[in-house]
């Protein structure tokens, strides 16, 4: 422990030098626990998304598969459409167990908060087993469920009248969804003809949702809704968050050869600084070994300035990634064609005490040199030094 407070106080008295070389190392270890933390919290959330729709199988129509996952998952307008003659074409395929047909419109009033609303039938329950309402399905053509951030927001409960001025429309809420912690709470359910009424999208679809008999025969449900139809656009689940995972693994390779190059680098500077330290120090150590220091003293004593360093940067690493990871979070969401709601990047002490323990590793390894220098150091030749 004397070695450790010997080491403090001497990096105290460079302050400068210390703050640039912590930060150095700081700066590193905090791009590797965003990364690390962004990964955990993409999966994770991903398949939450994808589980919650409670389905394997998505139709959607002709375009970019990305582009209708991102907005069947957090809502938003669709630029295409399918006919509602789909639907029974799905539902008559033998593999499939359950098929809800959803249509989709959102509202965005100036200066307001969007309205994202799903009109769905009694199928789309079916694919939700684990929802909760409190109140009553759909009285009549004229009701509405709202998600339970959405009726928070509002402060609406059952038997309420909702207003949507855009659309020139009252609807009566007969029910408030059970929180799910999904995308499903921010959302406006109403019978699907009356969101096809108001939208003017009478007969049209914009999802169809499908639950296979067997699960393990999912990609032969597949081929056989691809080759019945040619005008939707059919994908897996599975796929989907295979490919996207694969993008982030590829991702991952180009962003971990970065902070490979920071952490190297970062490495270099320690050494530098502790090196530096150590010959302008010379006088000093070999006075010290003049009056008794042994060489392993003066080793442990160089070693643990450099492990000291190593652990602050670790430390402030930690600190400036978790409290900078709603601005890293909104740069990497940028970057990428799809990110699930929610916060990716938080605390997580697993990844804390992995980058901590990393950066101990990379005083160790920088320290050596430095510290067999310091030992190396002849009494008689340091106090001759100028």
């Amino acid at each position: 422990m004397i070695w450790f407070i010997l080491g403090f106080k001497n990096l105290i008295r460079r302050p400068t030098r210390t703050v640039l070389t912590v930060l150095g190392v700081a700066i590193a270890i905090a791009v590797l626990y965003s990364l690390f933390e962004f990964q955990q919290g993409y999966q994770s959330r991903l398949k939450g998304e994808l589980g919650a729709l409670g389905a394997h199988v998505m139709v959607v129509p002709k375009g970019c598969p990305y582009e209708a996952a991102t907005i069947a998952l957090h809502g938003g307008k669709w630029p295409r459409y399918m006919d509602e003659s789909l639907l029974d074409k799905v539902k008559a395929n033998p593999g499939v167990a359950e098929a809800a047909g959803v249509i989709m419109d959102a509202v965005f009033p100036p200066g307001g908060q969007s309205v994202i609303m799903l009109g769905i039938d009694e199928d789309y329950m079916k694919l939700r087993p684990a929802w909760k309402l409190r109140g009553s399905w759909f009285t009549s053509d004229s009701s509405i469920i709202l998600g339970p951030s959405v009726a928070e927001d509002s402060k609406l409960e059952p038997g309420d009248l909702w207003t949507l001025p855009e659309k020139n429309e009252t609807l009566r809420v007969s029910a408030v969804l059970g929180r799910t912690n999904t995308q499903d709470d921010g959302f406006v359910f109403m019978p699907r003809r009356t969101l096809q009424r108001i939208s003017g999208l009478e007969g049209k679809l914009v999802l169809i949702l499908i639950k296979a008999m067997k699960v393990d025969q999912t990609d032969a449900l597949v081929a056989s809704l691809k080759a019945d139809e040619v005008d939707m656009n059919v994908f897996p689940l599975s796929e989907l968050l295979g490919t996207i995972s694969a993008l982030m693994a590829s991702t991952r390779v180009f962003v971990s050869a970065i902070i490979l190059i920071a952490i190297i680098l970062g490495g270099v500077g320690v050494l530098n600084t502790v090196l530096m330290a150590v010959f302008e120090r010379t006088r000093e150590i070999g006075m010290m070994k003049a009056m008794g220091g042994s060489r392993s003293d003066m080793f442990k004593l160089v070693w643990a300035e450099t492990m000291l360093t190593t652990l602050l940067g670790g430390l402030v690493g930690v600190g400036l990634a978790v409290v900078s990871s709603r601005l890293v979070e909104a740069i990497i969401r940028g970057m990428i064609p799809y990110a699930p709601k929610g916060s990716l990047i938080g605390f997580s002490l697993p990844t804390m005490l992995f980058c901590i323990g990393l950066s101990l590793l990379l005083g160790l390894l920088a320290g050596f040199y430095p510290a067999f220098r310091a030992a190396s150091i002849k009494p008689i030749e340091a106090i001759k030094t100028e």
